[in-house]
C-alpha cells in the first residue's frame, strides 16, 4: 500500500479558515484574528511543512507519529466512558450457568480476520495490543514487536469474575485446548469466584479505572513486588478480557425497546459502577467480552489500537459463527482438566489509597453518562439512495439541523474518515459544520428565508478528500506539534499565533462527536455507543439500516448546556423536514 500523502499548506488552511468561521460566525473580532494569523502561517509555516515532508519521506505513515498519541496516548482522561466505546451484541437466553458459558466459549473460539482490500494492521494488533498506563503518555505493549515474548502471547485470556482474575488457557504446549477444556475452566472460574466472600475481595481493576498519571501511579507501585510484576506480564499478554457479570444490584428501567437498548449499552459501557460490574472488567485491554446472566453481551473496546469499524467486522463474524453452531451439543467430557490460574496481587496502603481514589472518579463518572436510543423508523438508508442522496451526509446534516434546533449555533464535529487504503492508515475526520451547512440550518429554521437545496453533493467532495489522504486536522496536528518541538531546540522563537488563538482551541475540540457504524445483523438490538468527548458535548454513533437509522446520542448530566432528551427530538424532527424538501 502506498504511505499517505502529506496535504498542501494552502489548501489546509483554506480548509481550516472555513471551519473557523462556522466555530465563530457570531465574533467577527474572534475572526479577524484568525484571518490574520492564517495569513502569517501561510509564510511562517513553510518551513515546518518542509520538514513535515521530510519527515514522512522516511516514515511509513507520518501521521500516526503525531496522531495516536494526541488523541489517546497522551490523553490523561479516565478510559470508561470517555474513551472506552461499547458493541452491544443481540440479546441471548441463559436457562443456567453452563449455558452462559457455553454461548460464551461459542463466541471465544470464533474470533477471526476479515479480508477487505485495505491495511489489516489493525486486525493484526486488536488481539496483540495492551495499554499500559503510563506518567504523561500511555504506553502499546505490541506482541510482534516483542521478539523474546511473542511464542507467550495468546496462549491464554484473562477472565473476570465477581471482581477478581484468573488466567484461562486455550493452548498448551502450543496445541488448541477442546472447547470441552475451555467450558470446564470456566466453571472453575465461577466456583472460585463464587467461593470468596465478597466483602474481602479487593477489585484490582480499579487500579485502571481513574485519571492515567492516577492509574500509572498505581501499577508503578504495584510492579516493585515480584508476585504483582508477573500477574501483569500474564495480564499484558493474554489474548483478549472475557466478563462474565453474574445477578447483582436490580437495574429498573423502562420497558420500551429503546430504554432496554440504552441499559445494555450503559452496561457495556461502565458496568454501573463500582457497585454492579463497574470493577468486574479489565479496561487497559483492546477487547473485552462482556456476558451477562440476564442475556446482555457485548464488547468493550480500549480505542487506540482500533478503529470502531474494524472490531465490528470481527465481532460480526464472531456473532454469525456463534449463530450457526450454538445448538451444538457438547457430549465429551474434559480429559485432562487443566486448572485455571488465580491471579495473585499484593496492595500496599498507599497503592491501595491511589485506587480507591480512581473508584471514586469512576462511580462519579458512570453516574453522570446519561445515554440515549432513538430507532427512526421513518426511512432508512434505502429511501435516502433512491432519491440519489449519500445516506452518510444526508444524516450528518441532519446532525447539524437537529443541534441548530437545539442550541442555535453550530459546532465542530467530529466523523470518522477511514484512511485504511494507506499504509498503516487509520482515521481523519470529516468536519460537517461547513459555511454552506451553517447558511443551511439558518434557512431550515427561519421559515422567511427560502431553503436552499439540500448541501448533499458537498459531503461526498468532503468524504472524499478525506478518504484520499487531504484532511485538515492530522495536518494541523503534525505542523503545532512540530512547532513545539522547534521551540524546545530553540529553532523557533515563539509558538506561531495560529495555534495560540482562542479560535484555534475551539475549533480542535468537538462537542458533536459523531461516528456511523453500520451492522449487517438483522437482528433488532446491534449498535456501538460511547459518551461525548468533552464535558458540554453529545457523542452520537449512529447505524443506518435499510428502513430505519439508530442513533446512540450521549451527554454528561453535569453539564447545563446539553439537553439529550431536546437533541433526540430534534433529530426526529430534522430529518422529517428534510425528507419534506426532497
Amino acid at each position: 500500500l502506498p504511505k499517505p500523502p502529506v496535504p498542501y499548506l494552502d489548501h489546509t488552511l483554506s480548509r481550516y479558515l472555513e471551519y473557523a468561521r462556522v466555530v465563530a460566525h457570531n465574533n467577527k473580532d474572534a475572526i479577524k484574528r484568525t484571518e490574520e494569523a492564517v495569513s502569517q502561517f501561510r509564510k511562517t509555516g513553510i518551513d515546518l511543512q518542509l520538514k513535515l515532508q521530510k519527515f514522512a519521506d522516511g516514515n511509513d505513515n507520518w501521521i500516526n507519529n503525531f496522531w495516536l498519541p494526541e488523541m489517546y496516548l497522551k490523553v490523561r482522561l479516565a478510559l470508561p466512558v470517555n474513551s472506552n466505546p461499547a458493541y452491544i451484541f443481540p440479546e441471548q437466553k441463559f436457562a443456567n450457568i453452563n449455558e452462559q458459558l457455553k454461548k460464551l466459549i461459542d463466541r471465544e473460539m470464533s474470533t477471526g480476520k476479515i479480508k477487505v482490500p485495505m491495511c489489516m494492521e489493525q486486525y493484526n494488533r486488536i488481539l496483540s495490543c495492551y495499554r499500559e498506563p503510563h506518567k504523561i503518555e500511555d504506553i502499546q505493549h505490541y506482541k510482534r514487536s516483542d521478539k523474546n515474548t511473542r511464542s507467550q502471547w495468546n496462549e491464554h485470556i484473562l477472565v473476570m469474575s465477581n471482581n477478581q482474575t484468573f488466567i484461562l488457557f486455550t493452548r498448551v504446549g502450543g496445541i488448541l485446548l477442546p472447547q470441552t477444556e475451555i467450558i470446564y475452566q470456566l466453571s472453575e472460574i465461577v466456583r472460585m469466584s463464587d467461593g470468596r466472600a465478597q466483602d474481602v475481595v479487593l477489585p484490582i481493576a480499579g487500579g485502571s479505572v481513574g485519571n492515567r498519571d492516577d492509574a500509572a501511579a498505581f501499577w508503578e507501585l504495584m510492579k516493585e513486588v515480584p508476585e504483582n510484576l508477573q500477574s501483569l506480564d500474564l495480564v499484558r499478554k493474554s489474548l483478549f478480557v472475557v466478563c462474565i457479570d453474574r445477578p447483582r444490584n436490580l437495574i429498573k428501567f423502562r420497558n420500551d425497546l429503546e430504554s432496554k437498548m440504552a441499559i445494555k449499552g450503559l452496561h457495556m459501557l461502565h458496568g454501573f459502577g463500582k457497585e454492579n460490574w463497574g470493577l468486574n472488567r479489565w479496561y487497559d485491554a483492546t477487547i473485552q467480552i462482556i456476558i451477562s446472566s440476564d442475556g446482555t453481551n457485548g464488547l468493550c473496546i480500549e480505542h487506540s489500537v482500533a478503529e470502531g469499524i474494524v472490531i465490528i467486522n470481527m465481532g460480526e463474524f464472531s456473532i454469525n459463527y456463534a449463530m450457526k453452531n450454538m445448538r451444538r451439543k457438547i457430549i465429551a467430557e474434559p480429559k485432562a482438566k487443566i486448572h485455571p490460574k488465580p491471579l495473585t496481587w499484593l496492595v500496599s496502603p498507599q497503592a491501595k489509597n491511589i485506587m480507591w481514589k480512581q473508584i471514586a472518579e469512576f462511580q462519579r463518572l458512570s453516574e453522570d453518562l446519561e445515554l440515549s436510543v432513538l430507532i427512526f423508523t421513518d426511512f432508512g438508508k434505502e429511501f435516502i439512495k433512491s432519491c440519489l442522496i449519500s445516506p452518510d451526509g444526508f444524516v450528518q446534516l441532519s446532525m447539524q439541523l437537529a443541534y441548530y434546533k437545539v442550541h442555535q449555533h453550530l459546532v465542530s464535529t467530529y466523523e470518522s474518515a477511514s484512511i485504511r487504503r494507506f499504509r498503516l492508515g487509520r482515521v481523519d475526520n470529516i468536519r460537517a459544520a461547513t459555511p454552506e451547512a451553517l447558511q443551511w440550518v439558518q434557512a431550515m429554521v427561519d421559515k422567511d428565508k427560502p431553503v436552499v437545496k439540500l448541501l448533499i453533493s458537498l459531503f461526498p467532495v468532503i468524504y472524499i478528500t478525506n478518504i484520499t489522504g487531504h484532511g485538515i486536522d492530522n495536518h494541523l496536528c503534525a505542523l503545532k506539534l512540530l512547532a513545539i518541538e522547534e521551540m524546545k531546540q530553540g529553532r523557533l522563537e515563539k509558538l506561531p499565533s495560529i495555534f495560540q488563538d482562542s479560535v484555534w482551541d475551539e475549533t480542535m475540540r468537538f462537542p458533536l462527536s459523531t461516528s456511523q457504524v453500520t451492522t449487517t445483523t438483522t437482528a433488532p438490538d446491534v449498535y456501538l455507543c460511547y459518551g461525548p468527548v468533552v464535558k458540554d458535548g453529545y457523542g452520537c454513533s449512529y447505524n443506518l439500516q435499510s428502513n430505519k437509522i439508530i442513533f446512540a446520542p450521549s451527554a454528561f448530566r453535569s453539564c447545563s448546556k446539553t439537553k439529550i432528551d431536546s437533541f433526540k427530538a430534534a433529530l426526529t424532527e430534522s430529518l422529517r423536514d428534510m425528507r419534506a424538501i426532497i
